[in-house]
């Protein structure tokens, strides 16, 4: 984040509003009932005990802040492709500001490291920004992934989010009397499906994939099947 707010500032207000903690994998969560603490860390940059999107909620409805015409989430340290995007705290934040009409991008690397310095994947975004922000839409989350080796001929490449294929392995920490039990989740692998024109493969090309999403989630296919079946 503090990267983004370095090279967005030279040309835009910036205010910074994030979790205090790692939040990742908790897509939507939002703070219905818990109360939260926000704290101002420097000018313009606040940090919050909540989820991604309840940072989001409080830069758009605390009346705080002054009014924003663009919400960045990220950059997110690993990547968010195919079917990520639906457990993504760094998706879903950006998601939360589209459902409130905003402008919004989600940006992700595939660099794992949590020390790992983003300056050039907030250089190119800045860049890019420049350029293509007043083609940006308030109904899409713009969903970007940058490769952890970029492609000497770095592209941009507009993608249809692919399909991730999940294993995930649970550890029993705990088991009492056959009737309560403890698990922690031990690892999960990850593959996916090949496909043209997806965010996969576009990173295993080495070049940037960008993905509009929508938050139209009706399988319009299955909805006219189920209409014609009961005409007849």
């Amino acid at each position: 984040m503090r990267n983004l707010e370095e090279v967005l500032s030279v040309n835009h207000e910036v205010w910074a509003v994030c979790p205090d903690r790692q939040r990742s994998g908790t897509s939507q969560a939002i703070s219905l009932r818990e109360t939260m603490r926000m704290e101002e860390v420097q000018p313009r940059h606040y940090r919050v005990s909540g989820f991604p999107v309840d940072c989001v909620n409080l830069a758009l409805h605390s009346g705080m802040f002054p009014a924003f015409d663009l919400v960045v989430s990220g950059i997110n340290h690993g990547y968010n492709l195919g079917d990520d995007v639906h457990y993504s705290g760094t998706v879903g934040a950006a998601r939360h500001a589209c459902i409130h009409g905003y402008r919004s991008v989600a940006i992700s690397c595939g660099i794992y490291d949590i020390h790992a310095d983003f300056i050039h994947v907030a250089e190119w975004f800045g860049a890019w920004l420049e350029t293509n922000l007043h083609r940006l839409n308030a109904g899409s989350v713009y969903n970007i992934n940058y490769p952890e080796l970029p492609n000497p001929d770095l592209e941009v490449r507009f993608t249809r989010h692919g399909k991730r294929i999940y294993r995930d392995d649970y550890e029993m920490l705990e088991e009492e009397a056959g009737k309560s039990f403890v698990f922690k989740l031990k690892e999960t692998i990850m593959g996916h499906k090949e496909g043209p024109l997806t965010d996969f493969s576009a990173i295993e090309s080495g070049h940037v994939s960008i993905t509009p999403l929508g938050l139209q989630t009706t399988n319009e296919e299955e909805l006219q099947g189920w209409i014609e079946s009961v005409k007849s």
